[in-house]
């Protein structure tokens, strides 16, 4: 690998209208000081890109002291290889011994909030700057710690705290959406919202996925998943519908759902 040049990074950078030289020399040094192909994997790869100016901005900062005895828990459950861009990660083997340290099965709902609150980018995986300093920044140093705040303060505010949960559930879309999907299928979505949706709304859940299903809707947009947690709360306290406006600003999904169910004659009485 070849360190980068000033005239290609010069390059880099006018092309691409970034002001980043770290970014411009990590993918130009990827691909031996050839522009067209280092800018090409830049927009292929923007997640590793905004990593990196992320980790510029924690450095001007200045980064918190960090106890040696939460260093030494994410070394317990880091993985032995690095991550796309160099830097130390727990991996999905590491994430389930955690876990398990932690009293937590994997589909509990307050994982879901443990991942929001670790900033993890996706399943399985948490990234050791946001681990280090998230945990930091709430004094807990020790698996005991950080036990005692996922049961005391996490799961409290997902079950009382309405903004933080709803804070929650549109975090969970992005954090199970894979790399190369651009929506979420609807499998997972099914699986996801069983999961992390109040039990008072199963009924009204229930027969959204019974229309998902029997029309054959196969993924769920962000717009769709976001908008479904309100469109459930106003479903199960108007169950006839009566109220439900084409005009809202509802996803086209849910309109075509109201439709569905009119066709049925599925409306409540």
């Amino acid at each position: 690998m070849s360190t980068a040049k000033p005239a290609t990074i010069k390059k880099f950078l006018e092309i691409t209208s970034i002001t980043s030289h770290s970014v411009a020399k990590f993918f130009l040094e990827r691909h031996n000081n050839r522009v067209t192909q280092a800018i090409n994997d830049y927009y292929n790869n923007t997640n590793l890109a905004n990593e990196i100016i992320q980790k510029e901005n924690n450095a001007s900062t200045g980064s918190a002291i960090i106890s040696p005895q939460l260093r030494s828990v994410f070394n317990t459950y880091k993985d032995p290889n690095l991550d796309g861009i160099g830097n130390p990660f727990i991996g999905i083997d590491g994430t389930l011994k955690y876990l398990e340290d932690l009293g937590l099965e994997p589909e509990d709902v307050v994982v879901l909030a443990l991942a929001e609150f670790l900033e993890s980018p996706g399943e399985g995986v948490f990234k050791q700057d946001q681990f280090l300093t998230n945990w930091s920044n709430v004094r807990c140093n020790t698996i005991a710690d950080q036990r005692d705040y996922v049961n005391r303060v996490l799961k409290s505010k997902l079950n009382n705290d309405k903004e933080y949960y709803k804070k929650v559930y549109q975090y969970t879309y992005k954090f199970v959406l894979e790399r190369d999907q651009k929506n979420l299928p609807l499998d997972t979505a099914i699986a996801y919202w069983n999961l992390i949706l109040p039990t008072e709304l199963q009924q009204q859940l229930n027969k959204f996925i019974e229309y998902l299903k029997e029309t054959e809707v196969e993924a769920i947009k962000k717009d769709e998943w976001n908008m479904l947690y309100p469109f459930l709360q106003d479903y199960a306290e108007d169950p006839t519908l009566e109220n439900y406006d084409i005009e809202q600003s509802w996803p086209v999904l849910m309109d075509e759902f109201f439709d569905w169910l009119e066709e049925k004659g599925q409306m409540e009485e």
